[in-house]
């Protein structure tokens, strides 16, 4: 895989050499134990090598605890340090720290999960994930969407986004509304290239950049298309049977992964200009419908969307904020501090940009649905 090939090339001595990439526009320097290496470079595989650029990122991603002193601990899965914070979740425990500098510096612990229970967890989950796939998750949800937290020139937005003649269209909403189906249908053309499956990150210059996670699939993605051959290919009798039986049961509850490279024939890492934002909406309407979305109300169905669909990261942000109150102390970052800056970095940045909801009936047919959305997209895009 090429991931392997570009670490062995840049990673002399296992952590201790350092990767550079540009990152939502942001330069992360990486390092890890030797047994991450090739995860660690296959999950970064598709962005931008970043050269001699000074990082404002360090992450080192292994097993061992780092030898941090807390402060304060309320509750349990979260504590505070002097210039810090630790934010836990049930797969990897993710360390914070302003450097002197004001260098953002990540340590990122991931859980063991080995034997008959991490064998039990694969059948009940949605994916049957493979290793790649596991690592990359936790690395692009856990580590580097919560990190642009910390700056003040970007926002993370629930979005499915493809570039469109070098400009970017969002296709946002919540979860199961449709924005991975849309997108998808979208992949055959030359002219579509991929920017995010799910979360995309926006710059206080109405610039998308892109976010290399892999995009997840769902059976229902699958309906009238060649997507799941695609999504099985080279996967064993048992991982196949998975996917099967939960597809047969309920298509919405079983999911599969694939790089963004292996879907679109063509990314985009690096940051385009945004274009439009259509807001895809299933409401009581006749049938699939586009209006006007006002800049006020957009703003807000953003914020709105995306703390929902982070609750588990502000959460600790809750927690930082009762924290510092309890002893006196300035708290790392407050989940106030973020929405004030999410507001003002969309509401100049979407004021440039043409705002719509597309309506969608709660019965739909999928090609129909994927038809209407491609036609309103490209037919936007184009205008």
């Amino acid at each position: 895989m090429r991931g392997r090939r570009d670490l062995s090339a840049v990673m002399a001595n296992a952590g201790s050499a350092r990767m550079k990439k540009i990152i939502f526009d942001k330069c992360y320097a990486f390092s890890g134990d030797a047994e991450l290496e090739e995860l660690l470079a296959e999950s970064l595989d598709l962005y931008a090598d970043a050269g001699d650029r000074e990082p404002e990122v360090n992450v080192r991603i292994g097993r061992a605890v780092p030898a941090y002193k807390p402060s304060s601990i309320n509750p349990r899965v979260h504590e505070t340090f002097e210039r810090g914070m630790l934010t836990s979740f049930p797969t990897v425990d993710v360390y914070w720290e302003r450097a002197g500098d004001d260098r953002l510096e990540v340590d990122v612990v991931i859980k063991p999960r080995r034997g008959i229970r991490r064998t039990v967890h694969k059948l009940l989950s949605m994916e049957y994930p493979r290793e790649a796939e596991a690592f990359e998750q936790i690395l692009h949800e856990f580590v580097l969407v919560p990190s642009v937290y910390f700056f003040k020139d970007v926002v993370p937005i629930h979005a499915a986004s493809v570039a469109i003649g070098g400009s970017a269209c969002l296709l946002a909403g919540t979860g199961g509304a449709g924005k991975s189906s849309a997108m998808l249908a979208l992949r055959d053309s030359e002219d579509v290239g991929f920017v995010s499956d799910d979360i995309v990150v926006m710059s206080d210059t109405a610039r998308v950049n892109g976010n290399m996670a892999w995009p997840k699939i769902y059976g229902y993605n699958c309906v009238g298309n060649a997507m799941k051959s695609e999504i099985l290919a080279g996967r064993g009798w048992i991982d196949r049977a998975h996917f099967n039986i939960k597809n047969h049961v309920n298509s919405a509850n079983v999911r599969r992964k694939m790089s963004p490279d292996r879907l679109y024939s063509r990314v985009e890492s690096a940051s385009v200009p945004l274009s439009r934002l259509y807001y895809v909406v299933r409401e009581n309407v006749p049938e699939i419908c586009v209006s006007e979305l006002d800049l006020a109300n957009a703003v807000e169905m953003t914020i709105a969307v995306i703390s929902a669909e982070y609750s588990i990261f502000h959460d600790h942000l809750y927690w930082e904020k009762y924290n510092a109150l309890a002893t006196g102390r300035p708290a790392m970052l407050t989940m106030e501090e973020v929405t004030a800056n999410w507001r003002r970095v969309l509401t100049t940045s979407l004021a440039t940009a043409g705002r719509f909801k597309i309506s969608v009936p709660f019965e739909v047919d999928h090609a129909v649905y994927q038809d209407s959305v491609t036609d309103i997209v490209v037919t936007g895009m184009a205008a």
